[in-house]
């Protein structure tokens, strides 16, 4: 992919885990930037900033800005513009899923 594309309004769901209830957002912001991928949304604490990098065996690996978090997400095969993978905060593992919506023109 070329240069820097813009997903504005983007899906994010994270399934409940621990102590944790299930988490959605519909407005979460995707920038895409060759390899690299950042997203951006707002959970019960505040903002939500996570970095990716490419993964040899495909997909991205996540590490938070703000938080000790990280995560993994690969597109689905039938559906490229659906990551899903697991997110992990604090030791506790739960499956997170991003949906990408249009890009910005």
């Amino acid at each position: 992919m070329a240069g820097r594309v813009h997903h504005p309004v983007c899906a994010v769901s994270v399934a409940a885990f621990g102590e944790a209830e299930a988490f959605t957002c519909d407005d979460a912001e995707v920038w895409i930037d060759g390899d690299q991928i950042l997203v951006s949304y707002f959970d019960d604490e505040g903002i939500v900033v996570l970095e990716g990098w490419p993964r040899e065996e495909g997909g991205w690996e996540f590490s938070a800005r703000s938080r000790p978090r990280r995560a993994f997400l690969a597109p689905m095969a039938d559906s490229p513009h659906i990551l899903e993978g697991e997110i992990d905060e604090h030791g506790e593992v739960a499956v997170w899923r991003l949906t990408l919506g249009e890009p910005a023109a």
